[in-house]
């Protein structure tokens, strides 16, 4: 009998033993070589790693380490990812994590990039004394909110019109002989910018 309890109490410890390992696999490694491809829109690039099953991608307005960074994309099946709530103008610092079963690798290099256009197209036309304007229609959008300045340079530009609802919008009173661009801005119902177009060209009416 003493013998069986012997068996018995190690066929429970090694149960035990398994199922305590089971939970201690091995986190993805680190991924190498995250890059930046393009700020128009902001495009990221990296380097697969083998045992990752996904990514997880981190922003921030400041250099520094990922903790204090946010979770900009989760589960990411590829090596690519488009930014395309990046505000043009605006300065970003990524980086990127390697996700399995195990755990969550820790974050690659950190690359910085600022973005150079808005992810939907923005067209103007002149006529006479006005700025015709029209633009794509954005999924999620509640409204439109218009930016006008005589610099291509967005951070110099201002707001002139909020919440439009339409898609197009006359610009008037402008002074004439004078070269104009323009930005537009989608909105969610939190008043919130989503996403930003492209700067139009410049307009002299």
């Amino acid at each position: 009998m003493p013998y069986r309890l012997s068996v018995a109490k190690l066929f429970i410890a090694g149960v035990i033993a398994l199922l305590l390992l089971s939970g201690c696999g091995t986190p993805a490694t680190t991924p190498t070589g995250l890059t930046v491809t393009s700020t128009n829109p902001i495009t990221l690039s990296w380097n697969a790693v083998s045992s990752a099953t996904s990514y997880t991608l981190y922003r921030g307005t400041s250099s520094g380490d990922i903790s204090a960074k946010t979770v900009l994309a989760a589960t990411i099946a590829g090596t690519t990812y488009t930014d395309t709530s990046a505000l043009t103008g605006t300065t970003y610092y990524y980086q990127v994590r390697a996700v399995n079963g195990d755990g969550a690798s820790g974050g690659s290099n950190e690359v910085e990039a600022t973005a150079s256009g808005g992810s939907f197209s923005l067209v103007g036309n002149i006529s006479g004394a006005t700025v015709q304007l029209t633009w794509s229609a954005i999924t999620g959008s509640s409204g439109y909110n218009l930016y006008r300045g005589i610099s291509p340079i967005t951070t110099s530009m201002t707001k002139i019109r909020a919440n439009l609802a339409a898609t197009t919008y006359t610009d008037s009173g402008l002074t004439q002989g004078t070269t104009y661009y323009y930005q537009v801005a989608a909105v969610d119902a939190a008043g919130t910018e989503i996403q930003l177009s492209s700067v139009s060209a410049g307009l002299t009416p």
